[in-house]
């Protein structure tokens, strides 16, 4: 028994490799802007990670809706782009979380550094990204907008 103990520690290390991380991907007839924290990329429904917009029908300033703003702002990052989303898990719905770019841009951090999106706890370069879109006035943080959580 001893032997057979030290033959199977001579065996050669097998390299345990993490499961491959899902990449979801559309060319730009594929993609839609659900709202500005959402994707549809073909079938597929897609959730920034880490970004949490405005909800449709949240005020901005007379007559603006800061939710129909932040998917508008979110549209104009993806228009006429293919959209490639690295999935980083999944919400309790089975929806998938993830970090997406197009045309080289991260569209999570740029969502959120354009104003139109608070960052989630946890996230420390989107929370860096929140804070200096809020002290620049951009987006819902725009003079006259939402306010200070």
């Amino acid at each position: 028994m001893v032997a057979g103990g030290v033959s199977l520690a001579m065996l050669p290390a097998r390299e345990v490799k993490p499961p491959p991380k899902e990449t979801l991907a559309a060319p730009p007839t594929q993609v839609a802007v659900v709202d500005g924290g959402t994707l549809r990329l073909q079938d597929q429904v897609v959730l920034l990670q880490g970004v949490q917009p405005p909800s449709r029908g949240t005020p901005c300033a007379v007559d603006q809706d800061c939710g129909a703003a932040a998917a508008n702002a979110l549209a104009a990052m993806v228009r006429e782009a293919p959209v490639a989303c690295q999935v980083t898990g999944s919400d309790p719905m089975g929806r998938p979380f993830a970090v997406c770019q197009a045309s080289g841009t991260e569209l999570n951090s740029a969502v959120v550094a354009a104003g139109w999106a608070r960052a989630e706890n946890g996230v420390p370069a989107l929370k860096r990204a929140e804070d200096t879109a809020r002290a620049e006035r951009r987006g819902v943080w725009a003079a006259g907008r939402a306010t200070d959580r």
